[in-house]
């Protein structure tokens, strides 16, 4: 592999291509795994171009397992922490970076925990096709927390099991956490995202996050702290602000 892949696919050696509303780029052999990442892909799009009213962004994912991981394309020099996807517009057309393998790190790890983070990646993707403000790290994540737990509930996907899984006093809220955090601080902070994320859409239903990210898109100025409760609480309608101050996530 070369850090031009998602540009000439003849430089992908050993790698084939199943197309698909996402098309996914895997190396030979991981023909089921490929089928089922381009399953969630495809799910994941539908649901989420219905959700945002607009249009799946024109990306491509790449499978990519840990021994070419260090070749996988990125915007920086270095390389990104095995197992941990992530969306680049380094490659043309934009990607996704898919690990064959997801980092231990990801916890709880249950049959939803793949979707969801695929979903996450995703939302990304479709939140980046148009540029956005600097937001609050709270905001920016659970925008595609609160999308991945919304799929989950659309195609049926048992949520519910996950999200008991998840410890819901790690210590901090998702507004409380500053400056450098470690891996597991991290990954309990998405988690409180994803708990958050998906009682909003049990109290408010999906709507709000078209309603949010279409005034995320119009924002023209760094959003501050108060700036990013006041949309979210807008984007939730009647009773959002006073459902914010409730939670002991927030």
């Amino acid at each position: 592999m070369a850090r031009v892949l998602g540009e000439d696919l003849s430089l992908l050696r050993d790698y084939e291509r199943l197309d698909g509303v996402v098309p996914v780029i895997y190396r030979r052999g991981a023909e089921e795994l490929a089928e089922r990442m381009r399953r969630f892909l495809e799910t994941g799009a539908g649901a989420l171009s219905e959700m945002l009213n607009t249009m799946p962004p024109g990306i491509e994912a790449f499978l990519v397992p840990d021994e070419d991981w260090d070749d996988a394309p990125r915007e920086n020099a270095r390389a990104y922490p095995p197992g941990l996807p992530y969306f680049t517009r380094s490659a043309r057309p934009p990607a996704l970076v898919l690990p064959a393998t997801l980092s231990p790190i990801f916890r709880p790890h249950t049959q939803a925990t793949y979707p969801l983070v695929v979903w996450h990646e995703l939302t990304h993707a479709f939140l980046l096709q148009k540029e956005a403000v600097r937001t609050p790290a709270w905001l920016g994540e659970f925008v595609p927390q609160a999308a991945s737990a919304a799929v989950a509930r659309r195609v049926g996907l048992p949520l519910d099991e996950h999200l008991g899984m998840i410890d819901r006093e790690p210590g901090f809220t998702v507004r409380g956490l500053r400056g450098h955090a470690g891996a597991g601080e991290q990954m309990a902070f998405q988690n409180l995202l994803l708990l958050l994320g998906a009682d909003a859409v049990e109290e408010f239903g999906d709507g709000f996050l078209k309603r949010l990210v279409r005034a995320l898109w119009e924002e023209t100025d760094v959003v501050n702290e108060e700036r990013a409760e006041e949309l979210l609480a807008d984007a939730f309608g009647p009773g959002g602000r006073e459902w914010l101050a409730s939670r002991p996530e927030f």
